[in-house]
């Protein structure tokens, strides 16, 4: 009896393992600011839909390859986000990279 449990928690826990560490999907999405509130960025993209995303304060703000503040995102900037997410409705930006115009 015991060894069933041992070998049936030693199942779940295989099973459950790569569902629990699964990577985020990597996403690139270019185009302009369309909001910065708070902790949330949104971004209408070059294909017209607007993507509003968590802007955790770890996330870098970069223009070429300095880092500047937040305060240069305003509404029209052109920008390239990198966020990570399950799926373009639930993403997280790791970097904002402002492009020149």
């Amino acid at each position: 009896m015991r060894a069933q449990l041992l070998v049936a928690v030693l199942v779940a826990t295989w099973l459950a393992g790569p569902s629990a560490t699964m990577a985020h999907e990597k996403f690139k999405i270019v185009g302009t600011v369309a909001a910065v509130k708070g902790a949330e960025l949104a971004v209408k993209s070059v294909d017209g839909s607007t993507y509003e995303m968590d802007f955790p304060a770890s996330a870098p703000v970069m223009r070429n390859i300095k880092k500047v503040g937040r305060g240069e995102l305003k509404p029209g900037t052109p920008v390239v986000v990198l966020a990570l997410g399950h799926d373009m409705f639930d993403l997280e930006v790791t970097e904002v990279q402002i492009q020149e115009r």
